[in-house]
């Protein structure tokens, strides 16, 4: 089961991402491709552009307000499957999120602090699939919290030109993968937290 499967990340109440008028993606376009020409060029291009908006645009809108109509969300399936899975850029600098850290009063050894990590990432785990996680919001407004599910008991299988995802049940994903000078570890943990937990992350400094 998805951690944001629990009723409590449900986004039935949330409102559905927005299809952009067409007269807003054709006035964005324009601005966003002043800068690129000089007079000339950027006058052959409007000539172009104002062409498509004329014949293709409106038949590619509609087709594009259908699809709304028939998804819970118009975007997620072409952004995972052209942005994300069809991407051949290095994973590590150009795609995966990243974590930022508070100095530290003293010096900590690097065992320690992955130590910490973890024990802080599976209580987060923990909260997420309690359904106790505050909901996330900008200015007030909830946001949806579908892409939770892919950050725990994930992985990213690669292809040779597509890339794909699987998510695991619970109870395969009880191991937190180490990696250090070149060699990988699992470090199983326990589902709760708990002394034997502790116990385990500890091993680390061993």
């Amino acid at each position: 089961m998805s951690p944001t499967s629990h009723p409590n990340y449900s986004t039935s109440s949330l409102s559905k991402l927005p299809i952009p008028e067409l007269e807003d993606t054709v006035s964005r376009f324009k601005a966003a491709a002043r800068p690129l020409f000089e007079e000339e060029e950027f006058a052959k291009c409007m000539a172009k552009f104002e062409h498509f908006v004329a014949t293709e645009a409106p038949v590619l809108q509609a087709r594009l307000k259908e699809r709304a109509e028939a998804h819970e969300n118009w975007l997620e399936e072409w952004w995972n499957e052209y942005a994300y899975f069809l991407n051949r850029s290095s994973l590590c600098f150009n795609v995966n999120y990243f974590f930022g850290f508070r100095h530290t009063p003293q010096p900590l050894s690097q065992a320690r602090l992955a130590a910490i990590l973890i024990d802080s990432t599976l209580r987060f785990r923990d909260i997420l699939e309690s359904g106790e996680l505050e909901h996330d919001n900008i200015r007030g407004k909830a946001m949806c919290m579908h892409q939770y599910q892919y950050m725990f008991a994930t992985c990213r299988h690669p292809g040779e030109t597509r890339d794909h995802t699987e998510i695991y049940a619970r109870d395969q994903s009880r191991h937190v993968a180490i990696a250090h000078k070149g060699r990988f570890f699992a470090l199983r943990v326990p589902d709760t937290a708990n002394t034997d937990r502790l116990a385990a992350i500890q091993q680390i400094e061993v």
